[in-house]
């Protein structure tokens, strides 16, 4: 299933990539702007199917962590700098406060760098033009902690014990002109949680903002390689 979505879907944004790029000749304004918005929704929905088929896995147990040292500091300032664009775009002030002596840990490079440019891109995509997002890395014992915060349109009461159902989506104005599959945070809690750490979120209420604290063990206790 996954090679018979995925195929097509790859063939389709290719194809546009090379319309887009003009290689094979010129487009004029309409088609130049008509062929983006078929490579825009292709990569869209790419995120969306891959995204659901990671949900799968990971609740059929059939995820595995390819697990190697990861040192944090280094990545958490590599994805920091993929927002920033974004973060820019939206005249958000972004602020880093990572330890110096931040461990390297042991986990699956890829599958904890999806959970933090998740987390981050959450954070510029819900907070409106001029606030401030950003994070905060720390050892606690035998974990690191990292702390992923924002200023923008916060979380009512009501939606935190929702915010972790697939598909959920936060309905204000603001949230229906933002793109999301409503996947993103209970995928990245199960990513963390299948390296034995926690993630939880905390807002004080709509328009107030939201932060979104997670752990990770420095050294695995999950023997389990990929294949």
């Amino acid at each position: 299933m996954s090679h018979e979505l995925r195929t097509p879907l790859n063939s389709i944004n290719g194809f546009s990539e090379v319309l887009f790029d003009e290689t094979f000749g010129p487009l004029n304004e309409k088609q130049k702007k008509y062929v983006n918005n078929v490579l825009t929704s292709g990569k869209h929905l790419l995120l969306l199917i891959n995204q659901i088929l990671d949900m799968a896995k990971v609740e059929a147990g059939k995820m595995r962590l390819s697990l190697s040292i990861l040192p944090m500091k280094n990545l958490l300032n590599e994805i920091s700098l993929l927002v920033a664009d974004m973060a820019i775009k939206k005249k958000l002030h972004m602020s880093l406060e990572i330890e110096d002596d931040l461990p390297d840990i042991e986990a699956d490079e890829l599958k904890v760098k999806e959970v933090i440019y998740n987390l981050l891109s959450n954070a510029v995509k819900f907070t409106p033009e001029g606030g401030n997002i950003g994070m905060r890395a720390k050892k606690i014992n035998s974990e690191i902690e990292i702390v992923v915060w924002d200023t923008g349109i916060g979380i009512a009461m009501e939606n935190m014990g929702k915010i972790f159902e697939g598909f959920f989506r936060v309905d204000t104005p603001y949230s229906r002109v933002t793109e999301g599959t409503g996947l993103g945070l209970p995928l990245s809690r199960k990513l963390v949680e299948l390296h034995g750490g926690t993630l939880s979120v905390e807002s004080e209420d709509l328009n107030k903002g939201a932060s979104v604290r997670f752990t990770l063990p420095i050294v695995s206790n999950k023997a389990v390689q990929d294949e």
